[in-house]
């Protein structure tokens, strides 16, 4: 439907935007291209709402999944201090105690002064065999 029938259909661009969900001035924006010859079209705002995903919802709430998806997608040969490949993956806090369990050794290794390093499984077990990393 467009913005000129939606006004035809309230009676205001006030009504007519707030029933489409829109602030007022945006949408008389759109209005206003509308009638100059940019066609526009207003989708209705009571389509059903978009569902997420099983794996967006982990990615979004789950630290565990976060941290795993994160290491699987680092590439070969690169590596991250652990603080600095935590803050990348958007968790602020309160993660020793994730990062330390045994599904992730093979993501993570320790190099001398007690610095944490992530990687690409083979990469970390190289630098481990190297003698680098342990």
């Amino acid at each position: 439907m467009t913005y000129e029938e939606q006004v035809e259909k309230y009676g205001s661009i006030s009504k007519a935007a707030r029933a489409a969900g829109i602030p007022a001035t945006t949408f008389r924006d759109r209005l206003t291209r509308e009638l100059k010859g940019v066609p526009q079209q207003i989708h209705d705002a009571k389509e059903a709402p978009r569902g997420i995903s099983a794996e967006e919802l982990l990615l979004k709430h789950s630290p565990e999944h976060k941290i795993m998806h994160a290491a699987k997608e680092t590439p070969r040969g690169t590596f991250y201090v652990e603080s600095d490949f935590i803050r990348r993956i958007g968790i602020t806090g309160g993660y020793k105690h994730i990062v330390e369990r045994e599904e992730f050794s093979d993501y993570r290794g320790r190099a001398a002064g007690s610095v944490f390093y992530w990687g690409h499984p083979d990469s970390i077990a190289s630098m481990k065999a190297d003698g680098v990393l342990r």
